[in-house]
């Protein structure tokens, strides 16, 4: 089988003792092993194509989502990237020869093949060929967002037209987004017509440079420079909010009571970092310093119950006012992102692992979050989602071809941390449960 040969090949690589090669057969190695991926790259676009048309019975639109996930877990990757790669190799296969030559020969790269393609999405087959007849020959000299402009100037120039009317479908896109970023940031991303993001930005920024000045009677810089008044003034405008003025979104900070109070289990470290769901961990000085500079009147405890290691989310309280959907609140709180592997997206829709349908209970156990997109693949002819355990919680997916993956929810505090044995019981007594809740709201009153 190809996927032997492969493998054999990929071990033989482990065997390449680096220590023992000279400088220059270090570099030497470094740029062969970047062609053998770019070459790599191109066998998967292949064997991507091939998938594709292979399910050709199906309806077009379901083809493209059920192949793309499954191309995603295959490449440990998002859905997204799945589509993307899928794309891609439906180009380099059919309409760019060229291209295609070139990633095989591994004399260029699949970054730069995907600046390539996505240039010249608009074009007809024909002008797409052009594009890549004419590009081929300098292709290997240049880098990947390079490849692209070049493309992208044959493209404007075959078809000026095409190019104006995928920049006018590109307005209807505009989104505001957010991702997490190292050391407890984030990324808030506005995506919009150039010139109304040019002109925020200078907007911004002439009020940053009047705010660091000292020109400003309602603001003053604390010590700030203009690229940290930029972000504090965009942040409060695109919030509505007065200088000065509270946050008042809800953020789920979920850390333990050691770590918040500095009363509980004594064997746990005063000092375990919380965890923001679908973001990450944050340090516990930090999320500490945030909770003090809220201010009383705008934060809330919840008690979230935990199996007796401490790693999953059993229940929660719900005292802070009357809702409906706490079972859902507990699922997303607990599986973090989309319980698809490599997946990583916000939770969007709690779904149940073992269809309504078919007799799939609404609990804990059969609930686990999903993004839009999973949840619609799950749907799609030969998949299938089943819990595999409760404690971790354990989803399987199996894709149409027969291939299983199993995801885990993350414990409670997030990945990297411990699990800790549950306290020896008192002898007699109230429960220690009940006698630590009670010192703990005390603390908090």
């Amino acid at each position: 089988m190809p996927s032997v040969v492969v493998a054999g090949l990929r071990d033989s690589l482990a065997a390449i003792d680096a220590v023992t090669l000279s400088d220059h057969e270090r570099v030497a190695l470094v740029a062969e092993l970047e062609r053998l991926k770019a070459a790599a790259a191109a066998c998967q676009a292949r064997a991507t194509d091939a998938l594709r048309r292979s399910r050709g019975v199906v309806a077009p639109q379901d083809v493209a989502r059920s192949v793309g996930s499954e191309v995603a877990l295959a490449r440990r990757e998002s859905p997204s990237c799945g589509d993307r790669f899928v794309g891609l190799s439906r180009a380099l296969v059919h309409e760019m020869p060229c291209l295609m030559a070139a990633l095989t020969e591994g004399l260029t790269s699949e970054r730069a093949a995907v600046e390539v393609v996505r240039e010249t999405a608009t074009l007809s087959r024909e002008d797409r060929a052009e594009v890549d007849r004419r590009i081929a020959e300098v292709l290997p000299r240049l880098s990947a967002r390079a490849a692209g402009r070049a493309a992208a100037r044959v493209a404007a120039e075959l078809d000026a037209a095409s190019v104006v009317r995928r920049m006018e479908a590109a307005v209807k896109s505009r989104r505001v987004s957010v991702r997490p970023a190292p050391d407890g940031m984030a990324y808030l991303t506005v995506l919009g017509p150039l010139r109304d993001v040019v002109g925020a930005h200078a907007a911004i920024l002439r009020r940053a440079r009047s705010v660091v000045g000292g020109q400003c009677e309602d603001e003053a810089p604390y010590d700030r420079g203009v690229g940290a008044v930029s972000a504090d003034t965009a942040l409060r405008l695109l919030a509505g909010l007065l200088p000065g003025q509270v946050q008042p979104v809800e953020v789920q900070l979920v850390m333990t009571d050691r770590s918040l109070l500095g009363t509980g289990d004594p064997e746990r470290p005063v000092d375990e970092p919380a965890r923001i769901p679908g973001h990450g961990s944050v340090p516990a000085p930090v999320a500490r310093s945030w909770i003090r500079g809220a201010g009383p009147a705008s934060v809330w405890l919840r008690r979230l119950y935990t199996s007796p290691d401490g790693r999953d989310l059993v229940a929660l309280e719900s005292r802070r006012r009357p809702f409906i959907g706490g079972l859902r609140r507990v699922l997303v709180l607990r599986d973090d992102v989309c319980t698809t592997l490599y997946c990583d997206a916000a939770v969007v829709h709690v779904d149940h692992a073992h269809p309504v349908r078919d007799g799939g209970s609404t609990s804990a156990w059969n609930g686990n979050g999903k993004c839009v997109r999973c949840n619609l693949v799950k749907e799609a002819p030969g998949w299938r989602v089943v819990v595999e355990r409760a404690s971790p919680h354990e989803i399987l997916t199996v894709t149409p071809t027969g291939h299983a993956y199993r995801s885990q929810a993350p414990p409670v505090l997030g990945w990297g941390s411990e699990t800790h044995p549950p306290p020896d019981p008192p002898p007699t007594g109230d429960s220690a449960l009940e006698r630590h809740l009670e010192r703990m709201l005390a603390a908090v009153a």
